[in-house]
């Protein structure tokens, strides 16, 4: 009962936060539950385009990451990016392309990565994402040796779509993260 009461709360909620045009509150909202979350599924011809596009972007940065290819990855970076960081901190281009690169250079092997679109927001040329990532990978760690890690977050992305393809151009409310190393969960107040 709970739960049903939650689920029409958030159905009310985003149909009342959506764009307070005429069409926008004329256009019909598809909701389903699915493993506790209320989602919607909108199959309107230009959001079915952008997800797919999002989707091939998605399986090019895996890719990317599996190749060990850090240029790639850069190069769906936005000049103009920014991250905030659950702490507050603040990212922006030079840091992530120097993470991107460090990354690049400690992964060992990839054993498996997905990112899965959760929620999707169209807003002419810019793309609002809740991304779930899952990263399953050996690494040299910061001891020297190299270890099991897996990592997991959702999180919102931004993306712009521009001359050269659709660009992150920003990330932030990270949450549900998740790092184990060798088995064990890290513990986040001694990283």
């Amino acid at each position: 009962m709970k739960n049903l009461l939650l689920a029409a709360l958030l159905v009310l909620a985003f149909v009342g936060s959506t764009a307070p045009t005429a069409q926008a509150q004329d256009k019909q909202y598809k909701f389903k539950t699915k493993g506790g979350m209320v989602m919607l599924r909108d199959k309107s011809e230009g959001f079915v385009f952008v997800r797919r596009e999002l989707e091939g972007v998605f399986a090019e940065r895996v890719k990317a990451v599996k190749n060990k290819d850090a240029e790639a990855q850069v190069a769906q970076i936005s000049p103009n990016y920014s991250a905030t960081q659950p702490n507050g901190q603040t990212w922006n281009y030079e840091q992530i392309v120097g993470y991107i690169r460090r990354g690049a250079e400690q992964i060992v092997s990839v054993v498996d990565l997905s990112v899965t679109i959760e929620s999707l927001t169209v807003r002419g040329d810019e793309a609002i994402v809740d991304a779930r990532q899952k990263f399953s990978r050996t690494q040299r760690l910061r001891d020297g040796e190299v270890h099991n890690v897996v990592t997991g977050v959702l999180q919102r992305e931004t993306w712009v779509r521009t001359a050269e393809g659709w660009k992150l151009r920003s990330v932030d409310n990270l949450r549900e993260q998740s790092t184990v190393v060798d088995g064990k969960p890290l513990n986040p107040s001694k990283s």
